[in-house]
């Protein structure tokens, strides 16, 4: 099962929702990392098989030349006030998201009208 971890732009509704829907999640503020560099929160959550969740566009451009993480979802700035979408677009990623073969993989997903396009960088 696909679980994710959330940076700290991420809010606590989007956490909540995926937890209950099945989808594990863990927020950096409950893990004790407010305020650590983008670096450190994908180390952490490569450590422990988590998918990192981020609408920092100009990090998830810095992590494409590198597959040494397990997985990174970048959300598009135009979703970050709308919480249901940012949910269903999760719970489908996770049901898509296989360990085998998209580890060291960055996803983008971008805000089309009524529409998310799936994309992720080359290795």
């Amino acid at each position: 099962m696909t679980a994710f971890y959330f940076d700290e732009h991420m809010k606590r509704a989007v956490a909540k929702a995926l937890i209950e829907s099945g989808h594990p999640a863990q927020m950096a503020v409950d893990a004790g990392m407010e305020g650590k560099w983008d670096e450190e929160h994908l180390a952490f959550a490569t450590e422990r098989n988590l998918v990192m969740v981020t609408f920092d566009r100009p990090f998830a451009g810095r992590t494409q030349s590198r597959s040494d993480f397990y997985g990174l979802v970048c959300l598009d700035p135009g979703l970050q006030r709308d919480v249901g979408r940012i949910i269903e677009i999760l719970v489908e990623f996770a049901q898509l998201f296989d360990a085998e073969k998209d580890t060291g993989q960055v996803y983008w997903m971008k805000l089309k009208v009524r529409r998310t396009v799936w994309g992720c960088s080359p290795r």
